[in-house]
């Protein structure tokens, strides 16, 4: 009885490493692939076959570690061996089916590995690079289709799943730009299949760009990573230009959009238009098309467009509303202590809900504070220095401008006295002077005046009459 349990479970062994021992292996034409057998015991004969077991032999393996592979010129330096793992390079469509590997040991039954080689036909139907709003084709589908057929979808660059069956047909956006993967899922085993797809479009950017009298002032445009310039071009680029639409005092924009730049699609330069301080990065051929201020001034509110139009009359294009903080000091922000100063913050608009303002003082200063300004009855020694105004959004400070309050102290009587004597005493002081170098002055007159009758006497005889 023992001897029988003993034959059945041998029996049941080599069933399972002959019928359970199958594999299937998913990959695209042109890939290398290692088929690896379950199990590989020592001094072991390899044999492996294609399409069926003793069908057309591939390669062999003895345990003194000679080996052979087949002479079929379809083959032919496509084969190697990795201990007793098949390595084919650069898989054509013929190549793929049924391989079968057989161990043999001495005294043991012969343990066979099957595998299924299925190939994965990956293709994108659109031409790359693609513009914005072209329509993006990705189909993914099986060369020969196995039992429990497995689950094909995509993979966005944002790893999000995409398109049905393995299909996917969608307006090309920048979110799109980047690499695609095919994945092809059966039970718990998965196997990706990468695709690069290029999107010619500009870089998302935020509608709000914020700002301070105290700060630089940088307005983004740029080409999304990696696109390059000369991606651009064969897009057949026509025209790439900055426009400014001014802020009115009314809170509203200006319905005469002011060209700020032009480029030049020969020299890569910009031409100017109408001169805000602004200027562009020089950074075209790598896609940044920004302009720049070393500091912001009012002047700069308003909506900045970046457009770039193409030969087929798409126009791609970013819109930003530039925000300026401003500090304003009424009447001015040199003081004399016992005045009375306002400080008034804005940004020429009223702040939404979700919006307010924060002040910073220097650390001893009081004063009565309003939503959008503050006021210090009588200013000291103590409100002399910087005071900050800070627009927050919720918990994100947007930006910040400071201000600095110069406080002078009042002048005393005995100030007033003592300068208006000093200026009296100085006063004296020219007049003495002033006297001193009349006198002087006849004194020398005179004195020649006496050398030259010296020297001229008057002629004996003559007589004044």
């Amino acid at each position: 009885m023992k001897n029988f349990i003993q034959s059945l479970l041998l029996l049941i062994a080599v069933i399972v490493s002959t019928t359970g021992a199958q594999k299937e292996i998913y990959a695209k034409e042109g890939q290398d692939i290692t088929l690896e057998p379950t199990s590989y015991p020592a001094n072991s004969y390899v044999y492996w076959y294609f399409e069926k077991q003793d069908g057309h032999q591939l390669a062999w393996l003895n345990p003194l570690g000679g080996k052979g592979f087949s002479n079929d010129e379809k083959w032919k330096n496509r084969l190697s061996l990795t201990g007793a793992s098949l390595v084919i390079n650069a898989l054509q469509e013929d190549l793929f089916g049924t391989f079968v590997c057989k161990i043999s040991a001495a005294g043991q039954r012969d343990s066979i590995t099957v595998f299924k080689v299925i190939q994965v036909n990956v293709i994108e139907k659109s031409a790359s690079p693609l513009l914005s709003g072209d329509y993006l084709s990705l189909t993914c589908s099986l060369g020969s289709v196995p039992q429990n057929t497995p689950e094909i979808y995509w993979l966005s660059p944002q790893g999000n799943r995409e398109g049905n069956k393995g299909i996917v047909y969608i307006q090309a956006r920048s979110e799109h730009n980047g690499q695609w993967d095919c994945v092809v899922k059966k039970n718990a085993n998965e196997k990706k299949f990468p695709v690069s797809v290029t999107v010619v479009d500009l870089a998302p950017v935020p509608s709000h760009q914020y700002t301070s009298t105290d700060s630089p002032l940088t307005i983004p445009c740029s080409l999304i990573s990696p696109v390059t310039w000369e991606q651009v071009k064969k897009k057949e680029i026509e025209e790439v230009q900055w426009h400014f639409a001014p802020k009115l005092s009314s809170g509203t924009l200006s319905d005469n959009q002011e060209q700020l730049f032009s480029l030049d699609l020969e020299k890569l330069t910009w031409k100017k238009g109408k001169d805000k301080g602004l200027s562009p990065v020089y950074n075209i051929k790598n896609g940044n098309l920004s302009l720049t201020k070393s500091k912001a001034t009012v002047e700069e509110r308003g909506r900045y467009t970046c457009s770039m139009k193409f030969k087929n009359g798409r126009t791609l294009e970013t819109t930003v509303d530039v925000v300026v903080l401003e500090i304003i000091a009424h009447p001015k922000a040199e003081l004399i202590y016992g005045q009375q100063v306002n400080l008034s913050c804005s940004t020429g608009d009223q702040l939404p809900n979700d919006m307010k303002l924060n002040w910073t003082s220097p650390k001893t200063s009081s004063y009565i504070s309003y939503p959008t300004h503050i006021t210090v009855p009588e200013v000291g020694k103590e409100d002399n220095g910087k005071w900050g105004c800070e627009l927050w959004q919720g918990g994100n400070k947007l930006t910040s401008d400071e201000i600095l309050l110069k406080i002078e102290p009042r002048l005393s009587v005995w100030m007033l006295v003592i300068i208006c004597s000093a200026a009296v005493i100085l006063l004296l002081l020219l007049v003495l002077t002033f006297i001193h170098y009349r006198r002087r002055k006849q004194k020398t007159r005179l004195l020649r005046h006496q050398l030259c009758q010296c020297k001229n006497p008057k002629p004996k005889g003559f007589y004044r009459t």
